[in-house]
């Protein structure tokens, strides 16, 4: 027993220098590991609501809106197809021609309109202001061509029609 005090005097002073040291190096580690905790408590609460809702609560809460979103989805995508073969039956193209139909009548009060569709059919509409009224004649279109004789003018309103883009 002796002995093991004497040892421990001899080399008191650097027992007592490593145990500083070591708990020195200890209060580096806590220092470390507190501003790490509390990088972690900012993005916890950060990630969390004030409403005390956990993560699992959180998800399923995601998981129906997203659900949600994607029935929206798809009904838009069948409205939108609805409405693209719609259109197609919609006036896309118009044509418009004004003309004198009787000479010596004055301005060009007649005047023809052809309504398309995306297939070229449709209707030409053919005005015609005379001096004794006005009279409205209308022929059917199937494809750019009509089963009635065209006049000149009404050619030219389909053919200008026919040559506008349709949407």
């Amino acid at each position: 027993m002796e002995q093991i005090e004497l040892l421990l005097n001899d080399y008191l002073i650097y027992i007592v220098l490593g145990l500083g040291l070591l708990v020195i190096i200890l209060m580096i580690l806590v220092c470390v590991n507190a501003a790490k905790m509390k990088k972690i408590q900012r993005r916890y609460e950060m990630f969390m609501s004030k409403e005390d809702i956990n993560l699992e609560e959180l998800l399923v809460q995601y998981t129906k809106k997203l659900n949600v979103l994607l029935q929206n989805e798809k009904e838009m995508q069948t409205s939108i197809e609805y409405m693209e073969k719609t259109v197609k039956n919609c006036v896309q193209k118009v044509g418009v021609v004004r003309y004198q139909a009787i000479a010596n009548m004055g301005a060009d009060l007649s005047y023809i309109v052809a309504l398309l569709d995306e297939q070229n059919d449709g209707v030409v509409l053919n005005g015609i202001y005379g001096r004794d009224g006005c009279y409205t004649y209308a022929k059917p279109i199937n494809g750019g061509k009509s089963t009635y004789n065209l006049s000149e003018e009404e050619i030219q309103a389909i053919e200008q029609a026919m040559n506008k883009k349709s949407m």
